[in-house]
């Protein structure tokens, strides 16, 4: 059986990295906790290899493209090209997704690894029988905690609240840009039972933002996802 790899999917913006910093700690982290071993690369060398990667595979540079970044038990470091993006930086995708519940644990520490990769893949399959293409993991109290692997955020009476969930460097950036909105933003999920009250429902990773369109049936809008989506992108560009 193959060991497992932990991962880092790197956004690149007009063929320049991004959030280097914060996903090599992540990888740090996670590997001392692993593989009782540390990552502490130099991160300029890093970025020019990755940005090196993706020339290489001929991204264009008008739009956003991702290159995944594996740490493996040995301690190997390996870039694999992700694809590009139909967007120039963070955004509101325009695929809003049906979702479905699903209550499920991870089988080993929630790290950012193949397994736990591999268990939302195959969450993802089981709800399709539910005509749902996305599983919103649940635990056994039916909090919802996340989505395709991502932080899940809920839009409720005016407050974000961002369920439990394993470090995430894009969650990171959407906490900051939700404060800075001035909206109320709680550390807390909501569950099931809340789905009838909630009005927006999406989650954040490498690509940018995703809006569920509907979860257990419930139908969302996407009208504050737009705006924090918007002034995430916004934050880049005053950079």
């Amino acid at each position: 059986m193959n060991e497992p790899v932990l991962y880092q999917t790197i956004h690149l913006a007009h063929g320049r990295v991004r959030n280097l910093e914060a996903h090599a700690a992540l990888l740090d982290a996670a590997g001392r906790a692993l593989f009782r071993r540390p990552y502490r690369p130099d991160l300029q060398a890093l970025a020019t290899r990755i940005e090196r990667c993706a020339a290489a595979e001929r991204y264009p540079t008008g739009v956003s493209g991702f290159i995944r970044l594996e740490l493996t038990a040995a301690g190997e470091e390996r870039l694999l090209p992700e694809g590009i993006s139909l967007y120039d930086g963070y955004a509101l995708r325009s695929l809003h997704p049906d979702a479905a519940t699903l209550h499920y644990e991870p089988l080993c520490p929630d790290l950012p690894t193949t397994a736990r990769e591999a268990a939302e893949r195959l969450a993802a399959r089981i709800v399709r029988d539910r005509e749902a293409t996305v599983a919103v993991r649940c635990d056994a109290e039916g909090r919802l905690l996340s989505a395709e692997n991502a932080p899940l955020f809920a839009l409720c009476n005016g407050t974000v609240y961002l369920s439990p969930a394993p470090p995430s460097v894009e969650a990171e950036l959407l906490r900051g840009t939700i404060r800075k909105l001035g909206m109320p933003l709680r550390d807390e999920a909501l569950r099931r039972s809340d789905l009838s009250r909630v009005e927006e429902l999406f989650y954040v990773d490498h690509r940018g933002i995703t809006a569920l369109g509907h979860c257990d049936g419930m139908p969302f809008m996407a009208l504050y996802a737009e705006r924090i989506a918007e002034a995430l992108e916004q934050h880049f560009r005053e950079i």
